[in-house]
């Protein structure tokens, strides 16, 4: 059993604490009138909720329990002081978002076990044949984790390429002291970082930031083809400017790399051809992604074809993303190849990281209970104080990401987006402006963050190498990250207006 250290000790108690105190506080600014006016029988509802909150996001940033253990607590305290049904919270863990989680960590799991993602790293290591080592890098460290991030997990990608970066700096005898050897390791990180905004579920960011939208706009729906539209260029442009910061900070020595070419080809002529398994596999990985992206593509059709409008709205009521999840789990348990499934039981089990499951449905169960207690109403009737009645539509796209950007330095982007997207949902629709732009944001940006070990799990990997010091990754982080958050900051209103003028959503509220 692990045992804690003094921090985790101490936050562990302070949690329990602070959601004491919180209840003994007299009414708090604003908790009278909003409590009033939702006809809550009194204000202690949301005292009581916004403790919950505190508690919660507090063992979520001090991490002294397992983070999905942590979430227990909201359905937990909110069922037994009627804020919430037991049903209404415990429903939470059976969301349908919950199965495209679960869809896409088995399809990793199924890509690990046919080596298919070391055989995807590996050519794409290949491809450039040059000299010229930061192009070369780009090739063996950064596109080979931004594509794999296709899988759903950003920290398996980076599990995958590590190795194969690592073997790469080894052949041409670049270690720890290495200008090169530091940066080509760092910009792993950095890359998988850009591409947890690839698609939709690349991080739990983007499918939390789908789900509050979903559950506070009735009616609209985001669709994988919608993620294209937003995510992506964020992506791709991110992946760019990731990979000059690091080399222009850096500046690392110039490397031979005709022995490293060499070791890589070997081991691509090891893999040999596709085995009937693998084959297998990537039949069922593109089945799943074209059902996860028809939907959204016949909808966009029927916007200008409107004879479509009957076939979108069926395949989106009989498809919808979770199908498609469920779908894949069924068929890689079921297809064998080589004498055995494509996975067993035991594999899928394992595949799924339950941690994240239980995280993402105590914070649905924590937006719920923030929602009946009050707490949003309340946090948006003392933010609009701040910043005014009728901020403006750019305003609170700005607001959503730094706010995003700067709770994914103390807590996880998982937690940052499940406490921050449904607080700027609530100020958006108080503000009478469409939350859509301003939760995209919120979870666009909670997937910035690179500047330390603890931001995320991939910095964690690539720096437990050894060749990256902490200062040289806190520069070339806090220089990318504040690159990025620009960058979102200037084109997310631009291209969510723009998605919803395709889907017919008016950027305003009556």
């Amino acid at each position: 059993m692990n045992e804690l250290t003094k921090g985790k000790k101490i936050t562990l108690a302070l949690g329990p604490l602070v959601f004491i105190l919180m209840l003994a506080l007299p009414p708090l600014p604003g908790t009278l009138h909003v409590a009033e006016g939702l006809g809550l029988s009194s204000y202690i509802f949301i005292l009581l909720s916004l403790s919950v909150l505190l508690w919660t996001a507090i063992w979520w940033v001090g991490e002294c329990v397992p983070l999905g253990l942590a979430a227990l607590i909201p359905p937990i305290i909110f069922s037994l002081t009627g804020v919430l049904s037991w049903k209404s919270a415990l429903t939470a863990f059976t969301e349908p978002i919950i199965w495209v989680f679960m869809g896409g960590f088995v399809l990793a799991k199924a890509f690990q076990v046919w080596g298919i993602d070391k055989r995807v790293a590996i050519k794409l290591s290949l491809i450039y044949k040059g000299n010229n080592p930061a192009i070369a890098a780009f090739f063996v460290a950064a596109l080979p984790v931004f594509i794999l991030t296709i899988t759903g997990s950003i920290t398996a990608a980076t599990s995958i390429v590590y190795p194969i970066v690592l073997a790469f700096l080894t052949s041409m005898g670049f270690g720890r002291g290495s200008k090169y050897a530091e940066a080509t390791m760092l910009l792993v990180g950095q890359a998988s970082t850009a591409g947890a905004m690839l698609l939709l579920i690349s991080t739990p960011p983007n499918l939390i930031a789908k789900k509050v939208i979903e559950d506070v706009m009735p009616g609209v729906t985001i669709t994988f083809f919608d993620w294209f539209i937003i995510g992506t260029p964020h992506a791709l442009i991110g992946l760019l400017i990731v990979w000059i910061v690091v080399f222009f900070v850096l500046k690392p020595e110039v490397a031979d790399l005709a022995q490293a070419r060499e070791r890589l080809r070997k081991e691509a002529e090891k893999l040999g051809s596709l085995s009937k398994g693998e084959k297998l596999v990537l039949a069922v990985f593109f089945i799943t992604m074209f059902l996860w992206i028809l939907p959204g593509s016949i909808l966009l059709l029927s916007y200008s074809a409107p004879q479509l409008s009957g076939l979108a709205s069926t395949i989106k009521a009989i498809l919808p993303e979770a199908a498609a999840a469920v779908i894949a789990i069924l068929l890689l348990g079921l297809i064998r190849a080589s004498g055995r499934p494509l996975l067993t039981w035991r594999e899928i089990e394992e595949g799924i990281d339950w941690n994240v499951v239980f995280l993402f449905g105590g914070g649905i169960a924590l937006s719920r209970g923030l929602q009946t207690g009050g707490v949003a109403e309340w946090l948006a009737y003392i933010v609009t104080g701040v910043i005014g009645v009728k901020p403006s539509f750019w305003l609170m796209v700005t607001v959503g990401a730094i706010l995003g950007f700067l709770i994914t330095y103390p807590a996880s982007n998982t937690a940052s987006t499940l406490i921050s997207a449904p607080i700027v949902a609530t100020l958006s629709k108080a503000a009478g402006i469409n939350p859509v732009p301003a939760v995209i944001a919120v979870g666009l940006a909670c997937s910035i963050s690179s500047a330390l070990p603890s931001t995320t799990p991939p910095m964690a990997i690539v720096y437990g190498s050894r060749m990256i010091k902490l200062w040289n990754m806190f520069k070339v982080g806090m220089i990318a990250d504040t690159l990025r958050l620009i960058l979102l900051i200037l084109l997310t209103p631009s291209l969510t207006a723009f998605l919803c003028q395709l889907k017919g959503i008016p950027l305003t509220l009556p």
